[in-house]
């Protein structure tokens, strides 16, 4: 499914085969909040007013580099670090919780088989997205539907924009006896609609902004929890279904404070973030993923890290570990 639709940057380092162009990576503290309902004090979340370290990386979504007026998703990805527990994939060796979101509430596909059927026909040489856009117009148009709902959207800056996981998470006891599914949200303490004219903006107009803001303030967004209420209204395995924020009113648990810092490209930091992956199984079990399509999300992410890392010359011997 990766091999074949890499791509290589300038440079040529391999790219993500989604989310490759990153528009900062940054530091910052991930603040359990002191008064998280009893029922949702599970993984990170049950210790209460604990501060993580964390590095953030904020992308578009395609798996080419381009211009940041090229409309796509946002993609926002928290590294929490030094997270001891168990993990939500047996023998991980890997210490570090992620939190993975998207600008957007639902994904277009509802589960892994509609995903294949697109990647099917846009992995075809030259004219793949054309392939895929018949395809989804003739037998997806609500998929069809969500992907331009998606592309209508333009940001002023990834700071400013709300965030959801789009696919459901459990969120409860190790031995999977206590808890419940949820989705998570990232909101900013500010929200701002995009520009009226992004094509008339830099390339880069979405660093120049995270540049900007955090060289003048600290940006904090509030971390929630949604939980499931209705199964069938807020299904798991239909992740192109909104979960209803009235009928379940999301829950803040957390507070990613990234503090004021200079944004440089081609630092040390982008470096270690770039050479990362973020994964929605990089979790404790407390926070393991659910779905069909966290199950696909699991073999992409894998195989796309191998395959960055091994034609970077630097394969590991495990392919979650950082």
């Amino acid at each position: 499914l990766t091999v074949g639709m890499m791509e290589e940057s300038k440079n040529g380092c391999p790219l993500r085969v989604q989310h490759a162009k990153a528009a900062a990576c940054v530091t910052a503290n991930f603040e359990i909040a002191p008064d998280i309902p009893a029922e949702l004090q599970h993984g990170v979340f049950s210790q209460a007013g604990q501060t993580f370290e964390a590095i953030v990386r904020f992308s578009t979504a395609q798996g080419k580099i381009q211009p940041d007026s090229d409309p796509t998703a946002l993609g926002l990805a928290i590294k929490l670090l030094d997270v001891d527990g168990s993990r939500a994939i047996p023998g991980d060796p890997d210490q570090t919780q992620d939190f993975l979101f998207v600008d957007h509430p639902v994904f277009p596909f509802p589960n892994a088989k509609a995903y294949r059927n697109v990647i099917k026909y846009k992995s075809v040489p030259v004219i793949g997205d054309i392939l895929a856009f018949i395809y989804l117009q003739v037998f997806a148009p609500d998929q069809l539907a969500v992907v331009q709902e998606i592309r209508n959207k333009t940001a002023a800056s990834p700071l400013n924009s709300i965030y959801w996981s789009g696919s459901p998470y459990w969120l409860g006891n190790a031995a999977n006896t206590t808890g419940q599914a949820v989705k998570y949200s990232a909101v900013p303490s500010t929200v701002t609609v995009g520009p009226d004219d992004p094509d008339d903006l830099p390339d880069n107009y979405l660093r120049d902004a995270v540049t900007k803001q955090l060289a003048e303030k600290e940006v904090v967004f509030d971390i929630k929890v949604q939980p499931q209420g209705d199964p069938e209204k807020m299904p798991i395995e239909d992740t192109s279904v909104a979960w209803d924020e009235q009928e379940s009113v999301p829950v803040k648990v957390a507070t990613l404070r990234i503090h004021k810092q200079t944004v440089t490209s081609n630092s040390a930091l982008e470096q270690r973030c770039e050479d990362m992956s973020f994964n929605p199984w990089h979790a404790l079990k407390e926070h393991r993923p659910l779905g069909g399509i966290n199950r696909l999300r699991k073999a992409v992410y894998e195989a796309s890290f191998i395959e960055r890392k091994q034609r970077k010359g630097t394969a590991s011997s495990d392919p979650r570990k950082d």
